[in-house]
């Protein structure tokens, strides 16, 4: 018998070492794949349409306001900054104090050029006692049916309304919401 045998050699074809390194060959594959795949959702996410206007409307706060007129009064604006001027990028106080018009929903909306609704907080970081200053819908407000709200904090300088113009930080919250 072991004649017949000896040209026929009988070897093992998979080895239990090479089962479990290809078990965790793939284990490790489906691992990046699902990785790479929540990156790329995370970052699809980031560069949406909401942040990109969030972002743009924040801009658009550091400039100052556009008159429809050259003596026209102070919240009479056709586009709306709250800066004292293209050099000086403190948040004039005295605009938010005096433009009731700035709380008004549709205003901010078309003021900013905005494609979608828009709320801004502003918030005076040194004197806590001040209530902050809404424009538009108090993010407390909001509808619970909004499928999408993007928040954007950025930090500012608030020259306040005082005789001596002191000057506070402060933040200012840009909610973009649909």
């Amino acid at each position: 018998m072991m004649a017949c045998l000896s040209g026929y050699r009988k070897g093992q074809y998979f080895s239990f070492d090479a089962i479990v390194a290809s078990v965790i060959f793939v284990l490790t594959i489906v691992m990046l794949l699902s990785y790479w795949h929540s990156v790329r959702t995370y970052l699809d996410y980031q560069a949406g349409d909401l942040n990109n206007e969030a972002t743009r409307l924040s801009n658009l706060l550091f400039v100052p306001p556009v008159y429809g007129q050259p003596a026209s009064p102070p919240c009479d604006m056709d586009r709306i900054g709250l800066a004292k001027s293209f050099d000086d990028k403190r948040i004039d106080e005295r605009l938010l104090m005096d433009c009731p018009a700035l709380q008004d929903e549709a205003t901010l909306k078309t003021g900013l050029g905005a494609a979608y609704n828009v709320s801004i907080v502003i918030t005076d970081t040194y004197d806590t006692s001040k209530q902050p200053y809404i424009l538009g819908l108090s993010p407390d407000d909001f509808p619970s049916s909004l499928r999408e709200v993007t928040k954007m904090t950025r930090i500012a300088t608030l020259a306040t309304a005082t005789p001596f113009s002191q000057n506070h930080m402060a933040t200012v919250d840009v909610y973009v919401y649909r």
